[in-house]
């Protein structure tokens, strides 16, 4: 089934999420700080971030926030 699921997301998206992340770390190798927000199959959220309390890392996904919001409505 996974690989069903896999080669679904392929066909939607273009790639896999591994795909994607591998293509993340190979093109952006220099970087202050870094979040990944995990949405899993079953809807549960995970949010993985390099900076502990970091304001600075909370204004920067407002701005991921905005360009998202961006990217839909063009």
């Amino acid at each position: 089934m996974l690989d069903l699921e896999k080669a679904k997301r392929k066909k939607e998206r273009g790639q896999t999420n591994k795909e994607f992340l591998d293509w993340v770390v190979s093109n952006v190798l220099d970087f202050d700080e870094i979040a990944i927000v995990v949405k899993h199959p079953s809807s549960e959220i995970e949010t993985y971030f390099s900076q502990n309390g970091s304001l600075s890392l909370v204004g920067t996904l407002e701005v991921a926030k905005q360009q998202i919001i961006n990217d839909m409505e063009c």
